[in-house]
């Protein structure tokens, strides 16, 4: 006998690298020692209102049953009725039914497999510009970068952060992709409910007296001089000592070139004085 408990799970929003990302396709994740949440290397633990598919196989063909965990943290089921099943994983689920049915007199020899259909007490949102952005479980400890490369890792349009929602939280924290330690970097664990949002990447101009003007993503700490060898640094009729910086309507003529860009700034590499 074979009870399968099916765990589809549901991609819903349309959201980096750090920590090895680019490219992994596949959605799956989760920290939070809490009981509706998963422990290292055991899969995502049930709690209420996920949903659950059992099939159960004896003597003849199988039984289906579909169902979402109740608030109490029971599902129904045939002989057995109300089971606990809060805190379980799927294998851990599969073999505690299939002992119920074994020592009830159900089944001589009952087989149990257990997945999940929806994933919805223990996720995390992924979002912005990111492969696969999607509603992801959490079935293991993942950092902010290990679910960004679930995500497909970050895209060319992508800032070189993203920004952490957490609910409870009223900061949203911005995580720099490459910082990989710290409270709040790319080894951050997730928890259930979180949201990870990778904006688009802020621009920057550069025009003038340059090999290659034009825009430029803006990466964070990004300074005039680095900016400059960016546009392929002046031409021979450019001059460093002479550059204006256009920011939020405002014409910066004392420009410091290891001071930071902002986004939207226009740096404008004049003549040199002869």
């Amino acid at each position: 006998m074979m009870m399968k408990i099916r765990m589809a799970h549901s991609l819903v929003l349309p959201l980096l690298m750090a920590a090895a990302a680019a490219g992994a396709q596949v959605p799956t994740a989760r920290p939070t020692p809490a009981p509706a949440g998963a422990v290292p290397n055991d899969g995502y633990r049930l709690a209420p209102d996920d949903e659950v598919e059992v099939t159960i196989f004896g003597q003849g063909p199988g039984q289906v049953v579909k169902t979402r965990v109740k608030s109490d943290g029971t599902i129904t089921l045939p002989f057995l009725g109300a089971v606990q099943v809060r805190n379980q994983t799927a294998r851990e689920l599969a073999a505690d039914i299939a002992a119920r049915l074994r020592s009830g007199g159900y089944f001589v020899k009952p087989v149990v497999n257990v997945e999940v259909t929806q994933f919805v007490s223990s996720s995390v949102t992924v979002f912005g510009e990111v492969g696969t952005p999607g509603i992801y479980p959490l079935d293991l400890q993942l950092t902010v970068g290990m679910t960004l490369a679930r995500a497909g890792g970050t895209r060319g349009t992508s800032a070189d952060y993203a920004i952490l929602k957490r609910v409870g939280d009223p900061v949203e924290h911005r995580i720099l992709l490459s910082d990989l330690s710290g409270e709040w970097s790319a080894a951050t664990l997730l928890e259930a409910k979180d949201t990870l949002f990778v904006p688009v990447a802020p621009v920057i101009y550069v025009y003038g007296q340059v090999n290659s003007p034009g825009s430029f993503p803006l990466k964070t700490g990004m300074t005039v001089r680095q900016a400059l060898a960016r546009a392929g640094g002046p031409t021979l009729a450019g001059s460093t000592r002479n550059v204006t910086i256009f920011r939020d309507g405002e014409k910066l003529k004392k420009v410091d070139l290891d001071g930071e860009l902002k986004a939207e700034d226009s740096v404008f590499i004049n003549e040199k004085w002869l």
